[in-house]
């Protein structure tokens, strides 16, 4: 539940509908992950990376504080906008676009150091996002891919497993919580889809567990932001709303809610190899 899904391209496009809502309730990625490109990636002052599908600068934020030069691309105005007013700088580029088809300009001159799709690789079209990340990232560059999965089935709560009645009434072709398989940790998939091609060599993968404080008001927020629940009819959505806050209100008001935040990263290949 919250982990990465397979949509309909238009899909990914729901988020800028509701870009203020998906600002107050994504909450940021651990330090852990930007601690792991600099010792990986080579994420230092100075180093040029390509932020792809950036929303309201969850990644963006940190790449730049690390003294990076950023070009974000981002599919949604609303977002891109939200990024912009946040993050302006003179080391950002916000580029608006499907990451598939932008236009780069002189931007994606010479390569990229660094390419990131921080919660955005599953959005995008495997075949043609990969080739597009090997002709943008130089030779001996990396990309990193990551997502958060929100809950985590070996450190079960109460909270979840209450939680799991209210899927259970509102959304019943879901598994519940103990039974649902991590997309996030379908380490498998990513591997194939970055390594397609030669463009790419082996895929690390590296795990964080943390948590996240859940009040009634931020888990409103965050679950807001899940398409399937965006997707629910206006009266069965606020239903499954209301009864998650009560679920957070009957725990005193505040969950430490597990998270894994999954993070596959590789190198871009000297001399492409075709497979």
């Amino acid at each position: 539940m919250g982990t990465p899904e397979a949509r309909p391209p238009g899909h990914r496009m729901s988020f800028d509908a509701a870009a203020d809502t998906y600002r107050r309730g994504r909450p940021p990625y651990p330090d852990a992950v930007f601690e792991l490109l600099a010792a990986r990636c080579g994420l230092r002052p100075g180093t040029r990376v390509l932020d792809i599908g950036a929303g309201t600068g969850l990644a963006t934020g940190p790449l730049l504080a690390a003294g990076a030069h950023v070009v974000a691309v981002e599919p949604g105005e609303h977002l891109a906008a939200i990024l912009t007013a946040e993050l302006a700088c003179d080391r950002l580029e916000v580029v608006i676009g499907e990451f598939e088809t932008a236009d780069l300009g002189a931007a994606g001159a010479g390569g990229f150091d660094l390419a990131v799709a921080a919660t955005s690789l599953h959005w995008l079209d495997p075949v043609v996002s990969t080739r597009r990340l090997g002709e943008l990232v130089r030779p001996g560059g990396r990309v990193a891919a990551w997502w958060t999965e929100f809950g985590d089935t070996r450190r079960p709560t109460p909270f979840r497993d209450r939680l799991d009645e209210v899927y259970h009434d509102l959304l019943p072709a879901e598994p519940g919580y103990r039974d649902s398989r991590p997309r996030a940790l379908d380490t498998d998939r990513w591997r194939r889809q970055l390594t397609a091609g030669g463009w790419f060599g082996e895929v690390a993968v590296d795990v964080v567990e943390w948590h996240q404080t859940l009040t009634p008001r931020t888990a409103r927020d965050l679950w807001s932001t899940f398409p399937n629940i965006a997707e629910l009819a206006p009266p069965a959505r606020e239903e499954f709303l209301t009864r998650l806050a009560a679920l957070v209100e009957d725990q005193g008001g505040r969950v430490e809610d597990p998270r894994l935040t999954v993070l596959h990263t590789t190198t871009r290949t000297t001399t492409r190899t075709t497979v």
